[in-house]
């Protein structure tokens, strides 16, 4: 592992869909790559999102970070998850026309702009497959680096956080037998302490009682996909478990029970910005 550390930050951007995302799956890698670029940044229907976003990422401690100030589609929890179905722009979505419409959009508006961004680098770090724990948004933006990558021929690595939304999506994608992966701690003194500039600015969207796990691990994209031989080992995953409406085994009021036990902000949990 430690012979390819030095080869897998060389030349190395790391690419999130929303600020706080990068210290949520990412806390081991933020501050070695090269630069740390956010997707999204405004959403429409809440206009003080994007303006604390805007503080807290001028408070940020890192000083590699930049974001593309894409305004966010609202396509969370837009998918069916009980029957995922990937599409040529992330997510099929089946929960409202003009959101289908914007978060189209917003792939190819992706695809351009990082297009521009990723050329030259050799390793690009982003979201995988399906989402972490299952943000359309998120599976959107692997989907646009992923084409990239065919393009542009950079190494791709992607996150080991899953849960319980997005196991089945998760596991359409792993067939076994692949272990090109490598495993990193994670740095949650460093996120907690980011988090607190999130949560200054009301633009800190994951539970506030959230611990880190203590390793991450990066699976490099190329070993993914490969002969599917249905058995073996994959890679560790950090599993997270969630309820939101719609979800496999949720309900709108199991949901909100659970939101009242954490404190959590209604608003927030039902979307993940």
């Amino acid at each position: 592992m430690s012979t390819r550390q030095p080869e897998m930050f060389s030349r190395s951007i790391l690419v999130v869909a929303h600020p706080d995302d990068e210290i949520l799956w990412f806390s081991s890698i933020v501050d070695k790559v090269d630069e740390v670029l956010f997707c999204f940044s405004d959403y429409p229907p809440l206009p003080s999102l994007g303006n604390g976003r805007e503080k807290a990422l001028a408070a940020h401690p890192l000083d590699n970070v930049s974001s593309l100030e894409i305004g966010e589609s609202g396509a969370f929890n837009a998918a069916d998850w009980n029957n995922p179905a990937p599409s040529p722009w992330g997510m099929a979505i089946t929960r409202g026309k003009r959101t289908r419409q914007r978060y189209q959009e917003n792939y190819h508006t992706l695809e351009k702009r990082l297009g521009e961004k990723l050329r030259g680098y050799r390793n690009v770090f982003t979201h995988n497959p399906w989402g972490e724990y299952g943000h359309e948004e998120h599976v959107q933006v692997y989907r646009a680096v992923d084409t990239l990558r065919r393009r542009h021929a950079f190494r791709l690595w992607f996150s080991n956080y899953a849960g319980n939304r997005s196991a089945r999506l998760m596991f359409s994608y792993l067939s076994g037998f692949h272990d090109d992966y490598v495993t990193l701690p994670a740095n949650p003194a460093l996120a907690e302490s980011i988090a607190a500039i999130y949560k200054r600015h009301d633009c800190w969207t994951w539970y506030d009682d959230y611990r880190w796990f203590n390793e991450e691990c990066f699976a490099n994209d190329g070993a993914i996909g490969g002969r599917d031989t249905g058995f073996g080992h994959l890679f560790p995953v950090n599993m997270l478990k969630t309820d939101f409406p719609g979800q496999p085994q949720s309900s709108a009021r199991s949901a909100v029970s659970a939101i009242r036990k954490t404190g959590y902000n209604l608003y927030r949990a039902l979307r993940r910005i």
